[in-house]
């Protein structure tokens, strides 16, 4: 019962700070406009007191869905080649292998090259970003580099000699005004120092706006990594250091938090794991395989594949981070079968986008509750409005135990234009109840069978 009043308090804070920032928001914008100042770039040093200054940008805290992508692997041919020159070097064979070039059935040769078909897919999917991976199993990299074929260096270059793949994509994400980002293998600078170049050539040619580290990232000590080092170079290198992101994954210290908090960088990891109950300590991205589909669910209630990413993409805005949905370049039977399938998201977030783009958790209240009927959900805020986003369709009422909402709060239902009657909103001992009428329309591109509406002060529900 504590717990409960503690809840309806929190409630009740909300709403008068709602009506506070309703009534004063003319004022704090002038007040903001006439406080700006040009500010001098940051210089970053190698340590952590500098680099736990920089903060995560506001856009991929604004963004929530990514479209990650995996290159194809190398050819067999460029297998051989690069064993010729290298041989078995140790520590490599967790980065390459033979068992490799088959994965989903394609390499590099079998690859349509097409990176505005790519960003297609991220926009029909609704992403507001797009993560590349510029190498395949560390060593072969999608774009030129001073150390590449050459003596004394482990890394090739894939495909059409000379060609720039990773400068193509990132010129095609931009075009169409996503940010673009990169995912990387950490490579051991003690045994590759060759990786240090090879990464601050990536930083300053394509300007990532976030970076992904895999490989050896906990494999040893942030010293001996001279990770510290990296993410200096990063935030100093880019153009807006205030606008990039790197993940945190920067030493073997990472283990202790993996999966469960922000230790340093701007990131963290959540991989396939079971879904959270509380808002995270530091932002955080979910990353989700298209091609596998036995993950974990949010809920007990049986759903297919879209359906499943709204939950996830509702779970993850709710608790404070993103979802990353991973795809491979190839093979081409792959990327058909995703056009077809992704767009329903994007059509999902169509309409109820407002409950998820640009907002943030409920710090107020709580990430996740029930209604008094058993329906999951996920509660998120933008400006004085609170998003509730039920996991299910609850005929023509539901209610909140223990909400609290002050007199003259407006309920709407977002996709839906009533005819007649407005969605109701009454406060009641058990909590607060909403009526929604059987009467209304919806606009016919915003008709979607995979669809969850959106109601709000704002509230939202999955059909």
């Amino acid at each position: 019962m504590e717990g409960d009043d503690l809840n309806m308090r929190r409630s009740m804070n909300r709403t008068t700070i709602v009506v506070l920032l309703a009534m004063g928001v003319l004022v704090m914008q002038t007040e903001t406009l006439c406080a700006q100042a040009e500010r001098q770039r940051v210089q970053y040093e190698p340590t952590w007191e500098s680099l736990d200054k920089h903060q995560t940008p506001e856009w991929l805290m604004d963004a929530k869905l990514g479209l990650f992508i995996y290159p194809a692997h190398m050819t067999e041919e460029e297998w051989r080649r690069w064993v010729e020159k290298n041989g078995e070097l140790p520590g490599v064979s967790h980065h390459v292998g033979v068992d490799e070039f088959t994965h989903q059935g394609a390499t590099w040769k079998d690859v349509k090259w097409d990176p505005d078909r790519l960003v297609d897919l991220a926009l029909k999917m609704g992403a507001r970003y797009v993560v590349w991976g510029p190498e395949a199993n560390s060593f072969f990299l999608k774009h030129p580099s001073s150390v590449a074929d050459i003596e004394g260096s482990p890394f090739s270059q894939m495909g059409e000699p000379g060609r720039d793949y990773t400068q193509e994509i990132a010129d095609a994400v931009r075009r169409r005004g996503l940010r673009f980002g990169m995912y990387v293998n950490y490579i051991h600078p003690g045994r590759h120092p060759t990786w240090f170049t090879v990464m601050k050539e990536r930083i300053e040619r394509y300007q990532p706006r976030t970076l992904w580290l895999d490989g050896d990232k906990m494999g040893d000590t942030a010293d001996n990594l001279r990770s510290r080092e990296l993410a200096a170079m990063y935030y100093n290198l880019s153009k807006n250091p205030e606008d990039v992101s790197i993940e945190d994954a920067l030493g073997s210290h990472k283990r202790a938090t993996w999966g469960k908090s922000l230790a340093h960088g701007d990131w963290y990891r959540k991989e396939m794991s079971s879904p959270a109950t509380e808002i995270s300590d530091g932002f955080y991205i979910r990353y989700a395989e298209y091609f596998i589909r036995d993950w974990h669910q949010t809920t007990d209630r049986p759903h297919g594949l879209i359906a499943g990413y709204i939950y996830w993409l509702c779970q993850t805005a709710s608790h404070g981070g993103n979802l990353e949905i991973s795809v491979w370049a190839s093979p081409d039977s792959l990327l058909e079968e995703m056009h077809r399938t992704m767009h329903h998201l994007g059509d999902w977030l169509y309409v109820n986008g407002e409950a998820i783009y640009e907002t943030r958790p409920w710090h107020d209240g709580k990430p996740q509750t029930k209604t008094t009927s058993g329906i999951d959900v996920r509660f998120t805020t933008r400006g004085d409005s609170l998003y509730a986003i039920l996991f299910d369709w609850p005929d023509t009422e539901f209610a909140i135990a223990n909400l609290r909402a002050e007199p003259g709060t407006e309920v709407t239902l977002l996709g839906r234009q009533l005819d007649t009657h407005q969605v109701t909103g009454t406060q009641t001992e058990e909590g607060f109840r909403v009526h929604i009428p059987r009467t209304g329309t919806y606009d016919a591109r915003r008709s979607c069978r995979t669809c969850a509406r959106a109601m709000a002060r704002r509230f939202a529900c999955l059909a």
